[in-house]
């Protein structure tokens, strides 16, 4: 398996080496190899160069090292059988809390709240059942956003795909296609998390502006 230098490894990731120096003091990730005394350096696996990328975009995204640190910590107890959550699940962060994207479609899951469910949409019924009520002569329309996608060439079958308009929007895979069809589906869910929440803020204005309440 090869193995990256600090220096390359904080180069795919974007970050500086001051932070991965400061993250592998913290015991916040560590290396495949360790640091042996004098003359000896760090060196990273292809999936750890992954994991720091993926927490260099949820620190850009405002995300703390605390929380991020809690949800490696939960994703590794809740999901034993991933070895590198942080590699291998995608998700979506709004600044303040980190959602896992389920293998269930539409599920998105707190991390820092322990797993609560907070969104749980079956879309392949919910289009059925709009596309039975539209005028059968009426032209359908799809939905699609003008989003930049970037998809980078990963190292032993990885491939990180990202949305630079949409920080912290993450997905990984094993295939370049893999990669751009897991970044589509988190892009959809981060866009419906930021509706739910704005629909949310906006029901509890109105509620704080109803006289004697």
């Amino acid at each position: 398996m090869q193995l990256y230098t600090s220096k390359d490894a904080c180069r795919r990731a974007g970050l500086s080496y001051r932070q991965l120096d400061y993250w592998v003091r913290r015991g916040i990730i560590r290396p495949t190899q360790a640091a042996r005394g004098s003359g000896s350096a760090r060196r990273w696996s292809p999936v750890e160069v992954v994991q720091l990328h993926v927490m260099s975009e949820l620190r850009q995204a405002g995300v703390s090292l605390q929380k991020i640190r809690r949800a490696a910590n939960w994703l590794r107890r809740a999901l034993p059988k991933v070895k590198a959550p942080l590699a291998e699940l995608s998700f979506v962060t709004d600044g303040k809390r980190i959602f896992y994207l389920s293998p269930n479609p539409g599920k998105l899951v707190d991390v820092l709240a322990g797993g609560q469910v907070v969104l749980t949409v079956p879309m392949g019924d919910k289009l059925g059942e709009v596309g039975s009520e539209l005028p059968k002569d009426e032209p359908q329309e799809s939905m699609s956003y003008d989003l930049p996608q970037r998809v980078e060439v990963g190292e032993d079958g990885y491939f990180v795909g990202y949305c630079p308009a949409l920080r912290g929007c993450v997905a990984q895979g094993r295939t370049r296609e893999e990669a751009q069809a897991n970044l589509r589906s988190t892009i959809a869910d981060y866009l419906s998390v930021l509706e739910e929440m704005a629909e949310e803020e906006a029901a509890n204005r109105r509620l704080v502006a109803v006289p004697g309440r």
